[in-house]
C-alpha cells in the first residue's frame, strides 16, 4: 500500500490512532511582499487553461512556482516527486507530490514538515487523505507537528496533524481570486514551521 491507496481519513485515522477533530480554524497570514512582475506571471499561469490539462501541468505550472515564491526567504527545500518510504508494512511509502523539508549534511532530505498533495480529479477528500498518511509518516520520524495542503492549483486548502490531531482549515483559498491571501497563508506557515525547526 502506498500513500495514495489509503482509502478514507477514518481509515488513516484508525490505523494510526489518529484523533480526525474536523474542520477547525488555525492559519493566520503572514504579509508577503511580491514584486508585481512576479505576481503577474502567477496570475497569468492561473488563468491559462492550458496549465489545468493534467496533473503534471497543474504541478509544473500552478503549484511549484506559488510554493517557489512563498518558501523564499526559508531554510527549506521543496522536494517534488522523490522516494518517501517510511514504513512499508504499514503502507507509509510512495513518492509524494511536494515535500517541503530542509537538506541534511549527506544532501539527503530531513523530516518533512509541510507535505502538500495536488487534489487529483479536484477530490480533496481522497486528497486529504493522502495528505494525512504522509504527515503520519513525518509524525512516525519525531515531527510533532507537521502541516499538509491539498490544492487543485487553484484552490488550496490547509491542516495539521498536531500530537496525533488532525484538523483542516475550513476556508478554502483560490488563488485565481486571492493569491495574495494564499501567499500569505503560505508565508505564515513556512515561518510557523521555522521557529520549530
Amino acid at each position: 500500500m502506498s500513500y495514495g491507496k489509503f482509502k478514507t481519513i477514518a481509515e488513516v485515522a484508525t490505523i494510526f490512532d489518529i484523533s480526525v477533530a474536523g474542520r477547525v480554524p488555525f492559519t493566520k497570514e503572514k504579509a508577503l511582499n511580491v514584486l508585481d512582475p512576479i505576481l503577474l506571471m502567477l496570475e497569468k499561469n492561473l488563468s491559462n487553461e492550458v496549465n489545468y490539462v493534467s496533473e503534471y501541468a497543474i504541478c509544473d505550472a500552478l503549484i511549484r512556482p506559488i510554493l517557489g515564491i512563498a518558501i523564499e526567504n526559508y531554510p527549506f527545500n521543496i522536494w517534488s516527486h522523490v522516494p518517501y518510504n517510511v514504513d512499508e508494512e504499514k503502507g507509509l511509502v510512495g513518492e509524494p507530490d511536494y515535500l517541503i523539508a530542509t537538506k541534511t549534511k549527506y544532501g539527503t532530505m530531513a523530516r518533512p514538515s509541510l507535505c502538500v498533495v495536488e487534489a487529483k480529479k479536484d477530490n480533496f477528500k481522497e486528497g486529504w487523505t493522502q495528505a494525512l498518511a504522509e504527515m503520519v509518516a513525518s509524525s512516525l520520524l519525531g515531527a510533532n507537528t507537521c502541516y499538509g495542503i491539498v490544492t487543485t492549483g487553484d484552490i488550496w486548502q490547509f491542516g495539521k496533524l498536531d500530537d496525533n490531531i488532525f484538523i483542516v482549515d475550513p476556508k478554502s483559498l483560490s488563488a485565481t481570486t486571492e493569491l495574495k491571501r494564499v501567499l500569505n497563508t503560505l508565508n505564515w506557515m513556512f515561518f510557523e514551521i521555522s521557529k520549530n525547526n
